[in-house]
């Protein structure tokens, strides 16, 4: 009996320090979110959607390292940390944080070389884009910084302390927003004044101002990446400064030789790397085959399609499939605020639902993993039913007076992707809760079967003109579903936990609904305002009220589960 009180005791500490660890982070998503919003509206209006489009082949040829830095080596060192610090083994958590950061930083060298040394041919050749060079060069040390951070972040993480996690990504995105939008917006101011002052850009005359723009816009994509660069390059300081005051004390005794703690985290990421790669490797094809699908479809018709917004804009014939990838990229804007959010669910999850595994008691485990899927479908249907219903205020809002072709081209892709938000993101909790029992290799073959998957549709419906980019959407949900059912299965097959589906998921979908439809209804059938702003504030309040409302009358919410938010 005093055994049960005992891990009663244990693992409702448990379950508020990751409740805790999880708020910290999602407060701080929402801080980084808001931020990056405020960063990429100017920016945007700056560089207009080829310049979006420079920026984010830069980020599609970054993202596969950024997985494997700050996604797979992290996940084994915060995993490491923890199941020694359960032991109270304070030698080998110092041996591991010398490791990590001697490993990490190799890990950091090499990926900026890397990205060094392929961003010619990937420019190119792949993305069909030889003016994103610059951008590419600017963004490559940023792979070096964040390697370093993220291992004296992993450390932190291993205790369950999120907040150098959650003031490093603050800091990360204050500055990128100081500098980026500073960079961006007096390379243009300068270059623009001297074409009109001299009709050159760079010493090369220009026959008119489409032109000009057409040479300055990856100039100023690459200034504006440098903001993103800075922004890591704070983050390390602030997590190196943190680090050494935080866990630098030496231990009296250490017999551990930190060339086997690099071994034993590498041994442990080796499962955790192949299904990062694998998964990073698929959304790094399935970007490059919408690029390189867009210049494979019937140009006429691509133009046709796209005619009001390419009008707008007065996007030359050659930036034409940028200028559409960049509209791609500005949807994704949208759909990757939720994820953003859920994501803290799933970074706090690894140690909690470590410990609890190795407690082996699956009715425990099961409480806490229906926990996590279920705020995580909370938010993600939530979510995903108001950005269906909003797309349009928000994007007239944000872009009507500086880009409207954006609001135009955007508008029923967001919708699109609103509706399929639960996908994105309850599929990277479920990752996430699969490498935290250590089974991170089970889900190596759906994650080679959803890339195929994805490549395989964008090949069929990208480089079809009466699907382009909506074509890559749907490749995109078919892939996450995939990548959802698989790991979903996993984790109930190797955990032995039992899914409350009622509460998980159905619940929230139809709270989702009824506030969507509700909303909607009330709106439409009470009020009509000419404004965005007053569309978007009341759609939002009816929304907001609705989604509350049923989710506390459905009991999907359950209030006693917030008391292990208490410190102490």
């Amino acid at each position: 009996m005093h055994c049960l009180f005992v891990l009663v005791i244990f693992l409702n500490d448990l379950k508020r320090k990751y409740f805790n660890s999880a708020a910290l982070l999602l407060v701080s998503s929402v801080i980084v979110k808001a931020v990056s919003a405020v960063y990429k509206i100017p920016l945007t209006a700056y560089i207009g959607a080829t310049g979006r489009g420079y920026f984010n082949i830069a980020y599609n040829l970054y993202m596969p390292l950024h997985a494997v830095i700050m996604g797979a080596f992290p996940v084994a060192v915060s995993h490491l940390v923890s199941k020694y610090n359960s032991y109270g083994d304070s030698a080998k958590i110092y041996s591991l944080r010398l490791a990590a950061n001697r490993l990490f930083f190799v890990i950091g060298l090499a990926g900026t070389g890397l990205m060094l040394l392929i961003a010619k041919p990937y420019s190119a050749h792949i993305a069909s884009s030889p003016k994103s060079l610059a951008t590419i060069y600017a963004l490559a040390p940023t792979a070096l910084f964040s390697s370093m951070a993220a291992s004296r972040r992993s450390v932190a993480e291993g205790y369950m302390n999120m907040l150098p996690t959650s003031v490093s990504q603050v800091v990360e995105a204050l500055f990128k927003v100081v500098f980026g939008l500073l960079f961006a917006k007096y390379t243009m101011a300068a270059l623009y004044n001297h074409y009109l002052h001299c009709g050159q850009v760079l010493g090369t005359a220009c026959a008119d101002e489409v032109q000009a723009l057409s040479m300055i816009y990856p100039i100023t994509s690459a200034a504006a990446v440098c903001g993103v660069t800075f922004g890591a390059f704070a983050s390390l300081v602030y997590l190196s400064a943190y680090s050494s005051v935080k866990y630098n004390s030496r231990p009296l005794k250490n017999s551990y030789k930190t060339s086997d703690s690099v071994r034993e985290i590498f041994n442990f990421s080796l499962p955790i790397i192949a299904s990062t790669l694998i998964q990073s490797f698929s959304v790094f094809a399935y970007n490059s085959a919408v690029q390189y699908c867009l210049s494979l479809a019937d140009f006429n018709l691509l133009v046709r399609e796209y005619s009001q917004c390419l009008a707008i804009n007065s996007t030359p014939d050659e930036d034409v499939t940028t200028y559409i990838y960049g509209l791609f990229s500005a949807a994704q804007d949208f759909k990757n605020i939720i994820p953003g959010f859920t994501m803290a669910l799933g970074v706090a999850a690894v140690p909690a639902l470590s410990s609890a595994f190795e407690d082996e008691n699956k009715s425990r485990l099961s409480n806490l993993a229906n926990s996590i899927f279920k705020y995580t479908s909370i938010l993600s249907l939530g979510g995903g039913a108001y950005l269906t219903l909003t797309a349009e205020s928000m994007l007239s809002i944000l872009y009507k007076s500086s880009n409207y072709d954006i609001v135009i081209g955007c508008t029923g892709l967001i919708r699109f992707m609103g509706v399929t938000m639960l996908l994105y993101s309850l599929s990277g909790t479920a990752v996430f809760a699969v490498q935290a029992i250590g089974c991170a290799s089970k889900s190596i073959p759906a994650l080679i079967v959803s890339g195929l998957l994805r490549v395989a549709l964008c090949a069929v419906l990208v480089s079809n003109p009466n699907y382009n980019i909506y074509g890559a959407a749907v490749a995109d949900a078919a892939a996450y579903t995939v990548i959802l059912v698989s790991n979903l299965y996993i984790f109930k097959k190797y955990s032995g936990i039992k899914y409350t589906f009622s509460q998980m998921l159905i619940k929230p979908a139809l709270c989702s609904c009824a506030a969507f439809f509700g909303a909607k209804t009330v709106y439409s059938s009470l009020f009509s305002f000419q404004g965005n702003l007053l569309n978007f504030l009341v759609l939002s309040t009816l929304f907001g009220f609705i989604f509350t409302v049923g989710l506390v009358l459905s009991k999907t919410v359950n209030f006693s589960e917030f008391k292990f938010l208490q410190y102490g």
